[in-house]
């Protein structure tokens, strides 16, 4: 049968709208798809660029400290926890003064920055043994005045405690915080840095066992001076003790830019 004129000229209008309808729709479906991708590779990209430092003792002791710092016949190895995997082992025998990593190697915070660090540590040590560091913030460089040499000291002490330190310029130590000394016992720790030459611009916050703790002053945040000298690196290990046999298994240690980037798994 033959199609009337008008009837014809509706029916081309309508398959040519209905073309264009489709299309029109492709068309806007495909950017949006496109901007979501984008997104979350972006996404992606700013939390692997906040991980700004891992010392996984599976990278091996080249890619992690810049130095090793013997003093005596210790040893730095990695040992196999069968809940963790390969850990970082600091072994001061008797008789020996320190054995600590010094860290962290690429990596160098300076005034201003923020920064998480994150770590879990098991302590085989006598029940009162006095150290003088298990952790240190430590100043170095030549060029600017070394007045506090290591700000910032996790240590434990000769009544049971296991214990921060925050010393000021004029190496003034002021207990910052405390609890009883936990041994043979993973234990997970996270310190927040603010970075400054300014005690009233850098700070101290501390996270035991995933909560964040309280400090001397009564609130969760220190006001300290946190730079020291020309700049300031962690160190990891045992120093002092010298008349015990003490070993320090650290793992997951990690520098961030948030809390979620250097707290060990679980935290």
């Amino acid at each position: 049968m033959k199609t009337p004129p008008a009837l014809a000229t509706l029916l081309l209008a309508s398959s040519t709208m209905l073309i264009f309808t489709h299309c029109s729709k492709n068309m806007n479906e495909a950017p949006a798809k496109r901007a979501s991708n984008t997104e979350s590779s972006a996404a992606s990209d700013m939390q692997v660029q906040s991980l700004l430092f891992n010392g996984d003792a599976a990278l091996g002791p080249s890619a992690v400290w810049k130095v090793l710092n013997i003093e005596g016949s210790g040893t730095i190895t990695t040992a196999t926890d069968p809940v963790y995997g390969k850990v970082w082992k600091f072994y001061k025998p008797a008789g020996s003064h320190r054995t600590e990593g010094h860290g962290a190697k690429n990596y160098q915070a300076v005034e201003g920055d923020d920064i998480y660090i994150g770590w879990r540590s098991k302590l085989a040590i006598p029940a009162s043994q006095k150290t003088n560091a298990v952790f240190q913030w430590k100043a170095y460089g030549s060029t600017l005045p070394m007045t506090q040499n290591y700000p910032i000291v996790i240590s434990t002490t000769s009544t049971g405690q296991f214990h921060m330190m925050h010393f000021a310029p004029g190496k003034i130590g002021t207990e910052v915080w405390a609890t009883p000394l936990s041994r043979n016992t993973w234990n997970t720790m996270v310190l927040r840095i603010k970075v400054s030459r300014d005690a009233s611009t850098g700070f101290i916050e501390f996270w035991y066992n995933g909560v964040k703790q309280t400090l001397v002053n009564g609130t969760q945040r220190y006001p300290a001076r946190t730079l020291d000298a020309d700049f300031c690196d962690p160190k990891f290990g045992v120093y002092g003790g010298d008349d015990a046999d003490i070993t320090n298994y650290v793992h997951a240690i990690r520098i961030g830019s948030s809390y979620a980037d250097a707290a060990p798994a679980g935290n």
